[in-house]
């Protein structure tokens, strides 16, 4: 009885996604202990070696494979002004790889359901932040709960809110919604905000219905603007909304200033000087050309330090992966929405390479468009025989 209802794999599993798709470690390391962080990291690492060699090998992701053998190569060999000594570098190289090669077994055994309920959990992990480890010196009033910073707190939201649409139970599917959007609301993350209103927006070619969903997401940014004074710091991105919302035009200024254009603009002429090889690893990033400011694009980032090959290729990739959601797009929306999501939060993101969960989360993407199409092609083959 014991053996039916624990099973090691499952198990296993389950641990690996809480540690990567919650950033547990990455949590830990902040509000905990430093050493145990490590130990977390380590342990998530060596947990998905371990499936690995537990489960029959389904094969890897040709596309993270050739693109991090690119971008890595090259941007190792074009500058080494910044990189980080050889033994940090090395562990940078074999971590990424650990994800791609062994976190593939995971992402092609972990279901849609599973993934929603860690991604359900790391969005509530926002509410508890504001009782239980608010840091009101650090924090400014926006909220990221495990996830550390409030747009990978919102990227995480709207992975959820996009997979919601896998949901069958109607009941549960609005009640999940209205959570994962208000917690997405916390993070105060124009990304957040614009992917939720472009998701809402297609999903209206799904049914006429869904365009309530935007009059909800309306209300509850009308509610925290109200209410703006009780939370434990208030948001200065809330007071200009409200500004904004009552006609003020400083208000609307200061709501779009500090925009990522600004920071971009700041690396295109580093990208213009070494278009074909780039600047070498870790050029852009924090302490790179730009001084402490670092790229925060993945795009930019990949072809300011790789140049224009790797970089071809993860636009490749994703034109390649909207282009399959779109054919799945009336069966299973989520696909599209998770795409789009992932591609734009890129744009605002430039911890592609190192970030565990991102990275699964690609891997996830990949895996299920596969098994889609493999699904599409088995009934057509069926119909025709």
């Amino acid at each position: 009885m014991t053996r039916e209802l624990i099973n090691p794999n499952e198990l296993l599993k389950h641990t690996i996604l809480a540690l990567i798709v919650l950033n547990i470690p990455g949590f830990v390391l902040t509000y905990m202990n430093p050493v145990l962080s490590s130990v977390l990291s380590y342990l998530s690492f060596g947990l998905l070696i371990v499936f690995y060699f537990m489960n029959k090998r389904t094969g890897f992701n040709p596309w993270f494979i050739v693109i991090g053998l690119l971008y890595f190569v090259i941007s190792s060999l074009s500058g080494q002004s910044y990189m980080p000594p050889l033994q940090v570098h090395l562990i940078i190289w074999i971590k990424y790889f650990i994800i791609i090669i062994c976190g593939h077994e995971v992402a092609q055994r972990t279901s849609s359901k599973e993934l929603f309920i860690f991604l359900l959990i790391g969005a509530l992990s926002i509410i508890f932040q504001i009782f239980l480890f608010n840091n009101p010196l650090k924090d400014y009033g926006r909220y990221s709960g495990f996830f550390l910073n409030p747009n990978s707190g919102g990227f995480i939201c709207i992975l959820g809110y996009g997979l919601s649409y896998t949901l069958k139970n109607p009941k549960f599917k609005l009640i999940a919604q209205w959570i994962i959007t208000l917690m997405g609301l916390l993070t105060f993350s124009r990304t957040f905000i614009l992917l939720w209103i472009m998701i809402n927006l297609i999903s209206i070619r799904i049914s006429i219905k869904n365009a309530n969903k935007l009059a909800l997401g309306f209300g509850l940014v009308l509610v925290l603007v109200t209410y703006n004074s009780f939370l434990p710091v208030q948001n200065k991105r809330l007071t200009q909304l409200a500004g904004t919302l009552s006609g003020d035009s400083n208000a609307a200024n200061d709501l779009n200033e500090g925009s990522r254009f600004e920071t971009w603009e700041t690396f295109y002429s580093f990208i213009l000087d070494k278009p074909i090889f780039g600047n070498g690893f870790e050029s852009f990033g924090g302490g790179g050309v730009g001084g402490f400011l670092g790229v925060h694009n993945s795009y930019l980032k990949i072809l300011g330090e790789a140049g224009i090959i790797p970089f071809f290729l993860l636009i490749l990739f994703f034109i390649v992966i909207t282009k399959k959601s779109l054919k799945h797009f009336f069966v299973n929306p989520s696909l599209l929405f998770m795409s789009i999501a992932l591609a734009s939060v890129l744009m605002t993101n430039h911890g592609f390479f190192t970030s565990s969960y991102l990275l699964f989360i690609a891997l996830w993407i990949f895996s299920a468009l596969s098994k889609a199409d493999e699904k599409l092609l088995g009934s057509q083959y069926s119909e025709k025989t």
